[in-house]
């Protein structure tokens, strides 16, 4: 399987599993929010798969599923997860030999969801899953895993990341008007966003050797 498809089995992954868990994510929006992150997810992810026909690299695949999801879902998390995927897409280009190379990228995408959402690890928001990941990845790589090890390693602390947002009180988005209210949910964004790099771990476990 060449890294085109494989990248669009991750993403048919993902919206296998934010369809799975779109009521959950939508109680989690709905304590602080209006309740619409799981169908905001879903219509952005159902915009990626069908976006995917044509692209001959993994990075192709990713810039073109950026721009879909960011025309389809609305809202912040439509322009957050959109931006996160395109600048991903677009900082990678040919063949990914290293894990290095993705991690990389992974930086480059995780700097544009800051640039853009103004906000920052602790706020409460994607981010605390985004950025114990990316640096997870980044040591595990930097210690000469292969990609999937690399990804699989980092899961851990995304988990992590993606559990400390219920102790969090939310500084970022609507929910941050009601600030205490937030409290004790878990963050939609962060949690989404796992479920997603929790789905296209298990596509490269299966599909990529360690």
């Amino acid at each position: 399987m060449n890294q085109a498809d494989l990248t669009a089995r991750c993403l048919d992954a993902a919206l296998s599993v934010i369809l799975e868990k779109e009521t959950e994510l939508a109680y989690l929006d709905s304590v602080a929010g209006d309740g619409d992150h799981g169908a905001g997810m879903a219509r952005g992810f159902r915009a990626v798969v069908a976006s995917g026909a044509g692209s001959s690299t993994a990075g192709e695949v990713l810039a073109k599923a950026g721009m879909a999801f960011s025309n389809a879902a609305g809202g912040s998390s439509g322009a957050l997860v959109g931006m996160y995927l395109m600048t991903l897409g677009m900082n990678l280009s040919g063949e990914i030999t290293r894990a290095a190379q993705l991690h990389t990228a992974l930086l480059k995408a995780q700097e544009a969801v800051m640039k853009l959402g103004k906000s920052q690890a602790g706020d409460k928001t994607l981010l605390d899953t985004l950025v114990p990941f990316t640096t997870a990845y980044g040591e595990a790589a930097s210690a000469g895993a292969s990609l999937t090890a690399a990804w699989l390693s980092a899961l851990g602390a995304a988990r992590a990341g993606m559990e400390s947002t219920r102790d969090m009180i939310s500084k970022r988005g609507r929910s941050a008007v009601l600030k205490e209210r937030s409290l004790g949910t878990q963050d939609p964004g962060a949690t989404s966003v796992y479920y997603v790099l929790q789905a296209a771990g298990d596509v490269l476990q299966s599909h990529c050797p360690q």
